[in-house]
């Protein structure tokens, strides 16, 4: 499971468990189902705290002043789930070319995080569920 954007990124390899895994079972589909199980939770999760966090911002209107700004929710909406590599990797990013500044902030802006918390939680239940295939 890979996060674009800075990139957060869980590898699982070398581990005793996945080699014999794959002595035993030449099929891969349960793992390729855990994969794109947790890429598709990944996005989700993205999604949802960005639409707890992302209220809109303040810009400057002439004669009007300081103006609230609704969220247009473009960033929402670019998250992406790509599975690749045989169904083995899926990559989780949103396409905004702004959204590192809202993800990390700025000098003038406080970070709002909301690619790495989600891939904070959904990498231990990735790894929870691959060590459950492998017992």
């Amino acid at each position: 499971m890979k996060i674009m954007a800075n990139s957060f990124k869980v590898d699982v390899k070398g581990t005793k468990e996945l080699a014999n895994f794959l002595k035993k079972n030449k099929d891969l589909t349960p793992v390729k189902k855990i994969v794109a199980k947790h890429g598709a939770s990944l996005k989700k999760q993205t999604q949802q705290n960005m639409n707890n966090l992302y209220k809109g911002h303040y810009e400057w209107k002439k004669g009007a002043g300081l103006t609230m700004v609704s969220p247009t929710g473009n960033t929402r909406r670019s998250v992406t789930n790509t599975i690749s590599n045989n169904g083995l990797t899926a990559t989780v990013a949103p396409q905004t070319e702004y959204f590192p500044y809202l993800e990390y902030g700025t000098r003038f802006m406080a970070a709002r995080p909301t690619l790495h918390p989600a891939f904070a939680i959904e990498s231990m239940k990735f790894a929870n569920d691959l060590n459950k295939l492998f017992k």
